[in-house]
């Protein structure tokens, strides 16, 4: 008769340190990535997709990461420091009243490529188009994080 005797510490111990170091890496591929993710929103609002004058709606954009015993999320947001952050994402319409000059005799604004000067403006609505800046930079990062995230498992695993 054969007998064995097999200590399973050493490979307890062993798959303990992987979920550790993969948690770990994990996490750190997740941050990496929301951190790109921010770059490619603030890019958008910095002229390819947005020219932000003032900077306001382009400082209201945050990342934020978290962990818990499910896993990890990131999300990129708008602050609410820039009330037109959402308008600018999904386009809609905006009410704008009549309006006479305070302080001057016009008006000055830039219509139609041209500068227009007026003494009143009645009230109308405008309809501002979707010009994403958040969905469109996560409709074109997903697969990669996704693919970078499964590439840091199968590393970890072999």
């Amino acid at each position: 008769m054969i007998t064995a005797q097999i200590d399973p510490a050493p490979a307890i111990a062993k798959l303990g340190a992987m979920k550790q170091r993969l948690r770990a890496d994990v996490g750190a591929g997740v941050d990496n990535g929301a951190a790109r993710l921010l770059s490619r929103v603030q890019a958008k609002l910095s002229g390819k997709v947005l020219q932000a004058p003032s900077g306001v709606l382009l400082r209201s954009i945050q990342v934020e990461t978290d962990e818990d015993e499910d896993g990890f999320g990131a999300r990129v947001f708008s602050d609410g420091s820039a009330p037109y952050a959402r308008i600018q994402e999904y386009g809609g319409r905006v009410n704008i009243p009549a309006l006479t000059p305070v302080h001057a005799k016009a008006l000055a604004f830039v219509y139609g490529g041209k500068m227009v000067f007026a003494k009143s403006v009645s009230a109308h609505v405008v309809d501002l188009s979707e010009r994403s800046y958040m969905r469109s930079s996560l409709a074109e990062f997903a697969d990669g994080l996704s693919g970078e995230i499964r590439q840091i498992v199968a590393d970890a695993l072999s």
